[in-house]
């Protein structure tokens, strides 16, 4: 099976996103890819750098992105040469065999970042919906206080307007009692004198 190409069946997965499609799959142990380093002189090569830049940047590396080799020479293992894939935006393994369960671990790992991701985007977008309506439902708190305050105003306006109104009548009543009252008196006083009593 060495050298022979296998499909890789992307069914099922879900699959979105730009994911370089795999377009050989070769067998080849895990303990082969894992033990896959690059000292800084050929990585200088393959990433078309200076051989101080890349020493440079191997130094900036974490500690367990970089070893030593058999020779005492500095080698990036696995782990960091995919690193610096990503820092430098290119394939350092183009020609490098990957067995078909590291291609599809790493597919799968491509995919999970891809929905943590997007899960991320998306609870990001949720809190701030919550963060909306929770200022929605506080602005309708003091709505309501703010409708509850009128109403009472005017409820006061219209009892206010009612004894008003109630007052205006009991004077209304008074004064024509105090006319009609007057009235009398003025009758009795010009009777009274036209008649001599």
């Amino acid at each position: 099976m060495l050298g022979k190409e296998i499909p890789l069946d992307l069914t099922g997965i879900g699959f979105c996103g730009n994911i370089l499609m795999i377009q050989t799959m070769r067998n080849v142990s895990t303990e082969d890819i894992m033990g896959i380093e690059k000292t800084v002189s050929e990585l200088a090569e393959i990433l078309g750098v200076s051989r101080q830049a890349m020493n440079n940047r191997v130094k900036s590396l974490p500690e367990e992105f970089v070893d030593k080799n058999d020779k005492g020479v500095t080698v990036v293992n696995r782990a960091g040469l995919i690193k610096l894939e990503e820092i430098y935006k290119t394939t350092i393994f183009e020609d490098e065999p990957i067995s078909d369960e590291v291609k599809h671990r790493e597919l799968m790992e491509i995919l999970v970042d891809e929905k943590n991701a997007e899960i991320i985007r998306l609870y990001s977008q949720l809190k701030a919906k919550d963060k909306q309506l929770a200022e929605k439902d506080e602005q309708l708190k003091v709505k309501d206080v703010q409708i509850a305050e009128k109403d009472k105003q005017l409820d006061q306006q219209q009892q206010l307007t009612l004894k008003a109104m109630a007052d205006k009548e009991v004077l209304k009543l008074e004064l024509d009692e105090v006319k009609a009252q007057a009235e009398e008196v003025q009758a009795k006083g010009f009777f009274a004198r036209l008649f001599g009593k």
